[in-house]
């Protein structure tokens, strides 16, 4: 069997133990990421986040060598992937030293997500080094429109600082870390959707997500809309926006528009207030692990572990994670988050899969 069909069989066999997982609320397989809050620090104070008003400060997180060591549970756990987040990471004086030792643990994918503010020559070169895998900035908008949103002056330093990577990765002929961009859409910044993703190529940016906003990224739970809603009257506008979008993540081939076509075609009717359709599944507890800076386990419907007491690997397998996962099948929230959508056709896939050895066969 060739490489092409070697992939497409691991592929789809992880899909379908994700799958089943869901069904069953066990996880058959490995989750896809580890998602790592290292600090709830953060040098901005962006409108539509209310991380930087979280009491947890520097004595709250964890130290060096206890990341370390879940890092190694993660390792351990055959968990191929982890992202690196916030607040904001590069407050942690660590960051690199921890970035290396999980890429010398075997890790194959490791991700920082940053506001880019606190990158420079000294620290890119740095990264550089590290062999990161990628690193993904956070910007809502080209210039003003941004900076409203993230603070003044924020979009000229990130976007100066994307410009440094892209030279230091060709002075040292250096394929890592790939560049991505997070684009929270929002009310004052429909009409540079699109043009993030020309901005997004001219960076040679890799992969651009597009998430709809959520009423308050603190407390998944909130209902409560405010300014920073899409407007009634501009929810067409962005039903057009999203086909635009449809047409250049099939088009393009030099960057990945990750955020799935199901997700785009729903955000104009998540921002009237409707909830997601029944096809929507939520892969909480089987598709990802994410870890706060305190050391609990996380998820949308409640924490369900605390890596103070327990090793990961109890807690994924605990009554308290299968819980999670019962309420996730079942759940039927208003939510749009990609991070936990899992677009998949069992059969579909199956027969797919059929179909590219009975070709490969005539060939």
């Amino acid at each position: 069997m060739n490489t092409f069909l070697k992939d497409n069989r691991r592929s789809l066999k992880k899909n379908i133990e994700f799958y089943f997982g869901r069904l069953i609320g066990f996880p058959l397989t490995t989750p896809e990421h580890v998602y790592f809050s290292l600090t709830n620090r953060c040098n901005l104070q962006c409108r539509m986040c209310d991380i930087y008003k979280n009491p947890d400060s520097k004595e709250n997180e964890q130290s060096t060598s206890e990341v370390k060591a879940i890092i190694a549970q993660i390792k351990n756990m055959s968990i191929n992937h982890i992202i690196f987040s916030g607040g904001e990471p590069l407050l942690r004086h660590d960051l690199l030293h921890l970035v290396e030792f999980a890429v010398a643990k075997g890790i194959g994918m490791v991700d920082i997500i940053t506001n880019g503010t606190l990158l420079n020559d000294k620290s890119i070169k740095k990264i550089i080094k590290s062999k990161l895998n990628h690193i993904t900035i956070s910007l809502d908008g080209l210039g003003k429109i941004n900076d409203e949103i993230r603070g003044k002056g924020v979009f000229e330093k990130a976007q100066l600082n994307m410009d440094k990577l892209n030279y230091y990765k060709a002075k040292y002929a250096a394929e890592f870390p790939t560049l991505g961009i997070n684009f929270t859409i929002m009310n004052n910044n429909l009409e540079h959707i699109l043009p993030i993703i020309e901005f997004a190529r001219a960076k040679k940016c890799n992969i651009l997500v597009l998430q709809p906003l959520l009423f308050d990224n603190t407390n998944m739970q909130e209902k409560r809309t405010n300014f920073l809603w899409p407007a009634e009257d501009k929810i067409d506008r962005l039903r057009e926006i999203m086909k635009e979008v449809m047409k250049k993540k099939n088009q393009l081939n030099d960057l990945f528009i990750y955020t799935d076509e199901a997700i785009l075609k729903a955000m104009p009717e998540y921002f009237k207030g409707h909830r997601a359709s029944p096809n929507f599944k939520c892969y909480e507890g089987i598709k990802r692990i994410v870890i706060t800076a305190d050391a609990k386990v996380w998820s949308c419907l409640g924490v369900y572990g605390d890596l103070k007491k327990h090793a990961l690997k109890k807690i994924w397998f605990s009554p308290a994670a299968w819980k999670i996962r019962r309420k996730a099948s079942q759940c039927r929230e208003h939510c749009l988050q990609d991070c936990v959508y899992f677009p998949i056709d069992v059969l579909k896939d199956i027969n797919n899969f059929i179909q590219q050895i009975l070709n490969s066969r005539r060939q």
